[in-house]
């Protein structure tokens, strides 16, 4: 039986204008960061950080939801990987082109804390290219949130470039849905999120060693719980040294309007965030402390392994 040629489809104007129109605003849609790669880090950083695993410490936590103190658990995981410059997605399989591939501090913040009969299960990613382009140190590329409980779930990314971040959202509540945006923010301004990884110093100190102000786009939790838009705000980073239960710590005290948080950092490697606490309630202490490949602990019986940063068997 022959086969006839493909028939040519002529589409009506109105419909064939509609899909250029399209095309054409997608292919202007703009894109994640495309972030200037600066010199490499120093030797000693990648002799802490170059071994395959990674870091993961557990916090007791206490955290405010709904007017009340709750309490629950909290790991901060850090970890090295490839991601392609383009996109700012993982290199996963590890056949990206050298001129495309950037190392970067993962970062990924777990909370889990119950509310009454329902439990919130929080997760902030933060990457940030270990040989820092413009302004601070392990300044982010991305920041992505994923907040599930009983209700529904929302997921949040934001991707700073330059003088903008461009942020999208998809929630189930009506008022918020599916949005994108572009907020213009200064150059330098730091993300509250990567906070966490920038106050460790961990290549070179931070602020250069001295106190800080400027503009700071806060946590993507924090605004979430809120239920405000993610704007920059006027903040201040002072720095002392202290001691928490006879450690010598850097400690820095963030604020804005609002806010209040106040972390301690050991002053000696690694340089571990021993806890913090808020002018809001919420206060995290660090309970112990393994690098691990967890990512191969996944078979029966790796659950012991939550026993070396001090958490339990999962609870749900």
């Amino acid at each position: 039986m022959p086969l006839h040629p493909p028939r040519r489809l002529a589409l009506p104007r109105p419909l064939a204008f509609l899909v250029i129109a399209t095309l054409l605003l997608v292919a202007t849609r703009p894109g994640p960061s495309r972030a200037d790669v600066g010199p490499p880090a120093a030797g000693g950083f990648w002799q802490a950080w170059g071994d395959g695993r990674a870091e993961l410490t557990g916090y007791d936590l206490v955290t405010p939801r709904y007017g009340t103190p709750r309490k629950g658990e909290m790991v901060l995981i850090y970890v090295t990987e490839d991601m392609d410059r383009r996109t700012w997605i993982k290199d996963d399989r590890g056949d990206l082109p050298a001129e495309y591939r950037v190392p970067v501090l993962k970062l990924n913040q777990v909370l889990k804390f119950r509310t009454g009969i329902y439990p919130y299960s929080v997760m902030t990613s933060v990457f940030s290219p270990v040989s820092g382009g413009n302004g601070e140190r392990f300044s982010p590329v991305k920041v992505s949130l994923t907040a599930q409980e009983w209700c529904g779930h929302v997921f949040h990314a934001i991707w700073p470039v330059g003088s903008v971040f461009r942020s999208e959202i998809h929630s189930y509540f009506s008022s918020e849905g599916d949005a994108e945006e572009e907020v213009a923010v200064d150059r330098n301004a730091l993300y509250e999120d990567a906070l966490l990884i920038q106050i460790r110093e961990l290549n070179g100190p931070f602020a250069g060693g001295a106190d800080w102000s400027g503009a700071l786009v806060p946590t993507l939790w924090g605004r979430r719980k809120e239920h405000v838009p993610l704007r920059p705000v006027p903040a201040t980073i002072r720095r002392s040294a202290a001691a928490r239960d006879g450690v010598p710590v850097h400690r820095f005290v963030l604020s804005y309007p609002g806010t209040t948080r106040t972390f301690d950092v050991e002053q000696a490697a690694p340089h571990r965030i021993l806890g913090w606490k808020g002018a809001d309630g919420e206060i995290a202490t660090l309970r112990r402390t393994a690098r691990l490949a967890y990512w191969k602990l996944n078979a029966a019986g790796g659950e012991e392994y939550l026993q070396e940063i001090g958490l339990g068997a999962p609870q749900d």
